[in-house]
């Protein structure tokens, strides 16, 4: 697939006006082709050609990204682009289901990378690509047909693919914001989030919401899994989610001890905190740590969101919360639902 550059995002890379742009491409320094609305659109390779032959000074680090980035457009069959164009997400997912077990990385890579530049949100790209694939992938597991190694592998590049398509999403979005003269990144980041909070308490005894509401301290939310839980796939989907909505995310991770959990959020004082259980049944003594957290979260008045695999079904434990995703875009509901949403999508 070819990647195209619009005259705002050219502008951007070379640090110039768009007027700049469009006297380039009517001197015939730069080629371009115009859509049927009459847009230029640049493509990569004369985009790499123009910078090369007029020295345009780009940071090293930028070159690289744009060469792996032609690399990646060039791994992407046109059967796959097709069924992108089409937005046949049933297809796609199969595709990714055979890049994963294929161990091919690139592939992995531009096919999410593809599908959100086609608008699908990290929402839709989890539920309709990612869920059906990995559950594709249990299944083979469960028919002895991939050993456990082969799943880990899968499970590893998956999580590697994400974590790259993330890393764009911000770079992106921060070069927007330096373009706007904003100064500072249009989109939160996920990380500790320990400078961007204020304390559990305010110096003068406030609750650190109030502080938050006086200052306009973004959103927080805890993405984590809990103990005995080593799935973490759907925790990286959902710390996306919230990501594109404005929420400053703190990523924990899989299967971590409740005391240690509530110590993060205690030190945080998240607004919400989403919980992914792929398990069929807790422990005993896990869930009723599980219950004495979810009774901590709520004295503190923080969302507790739960999701997963065996949500839906009916257990002898129930599983209690505010809120019980079944999919990622039910989560995305809820959120929009619940919460003052300030959407960065754009990749």
């Amino acid at each position: 697939m070819q990647h195209y550059f619009s005259t705002r995002e050219l502008s951007e890379l070379c640090g110039v006006g768009e007027t700049t742009v469009k006297r380039w491409s009517n001197m015939g320094l730069i080629k371009h082709h115009k859509t049927i609305g009459r847009h230029r659109k640049f493509k990569l390779e004369d985009v790499l050609d123009f910078i090369s032959k007029n020295k345009i000074t780009i940071p090293e680090e930028q070159i690289e990204r744009l060469k792996i980035e032609k690399q990646s457009s060039d791994n992407l069959d046109l059967g796959t682009e097709i069924l992108l164009v089409k937005g046949d997400t049933d297809a796609l997912s199969i595709r990714l289901l055979n890049s994963l077990l294929s161990y091919n990385k690139e592939e992995i890579d531009v096919l999410l990378i593809k599908a959100f530049e086609q608008d699908l949100s990290f929402a839709a790209i989890f539920d309709k690509l990612i869920s059906p694939a990995m559950e594709n992938v249990g299944k083979l597991w469960e028919s002895k047909k991939i050993c456990v190694a082969e799943e880990h592998i899968i499970s590893n590049l998956l999580i590697e693919a994400i974590i790259r398509l993330k890393a764009r999403y911000e770079a992106k979005q921060d070069k927007r914001a330096r373009h706007a003269g904003m100064g500072k990144s249009l989109v939160p980041h996920a990380g500790t989030g320990l400078k961007t909070r204020a304390p559990a308490v305010a110096e003068n005894g406030q609750q650190a919401g109030d502080h938050a509401k006086r200052f306009g301290v973004r959103k927080a939310v805890v993405c984590t899994c809990p103990e005995s839980e080593y799935h973490e796939i759907a925790s990286h989907g959902v710390s996306l989610v919230c990501q594109s909505l404005g929420f400053e995310v703190i990523f924990v991770g899989s299967s971590v001890p409740f005391k240690d959990l509530l110590s993060v959020v205690n030190l945080i004082n998240p607004d919400m905190l989403c919980m992914s259980v792929t398990v069929a049944r807790l422990e005993v003594g896990v869930y009723r740590k599980y219950e004495q957290f979810r009774k901590a979260l709520k004295r503190k008045n923080i969302s507790f969101v739960v999701g997963g695999q065996f949500i839906g079904e009916k257990k002898t434990q129930p599983i209690l919360a505010d809120f019980k995703a079944n999919n990622f875009q039910e989560l995305e509901q809820y959120i929009r639902e619940n919460f003052e949403v300030n959407e960065v999508l754009a990749i």
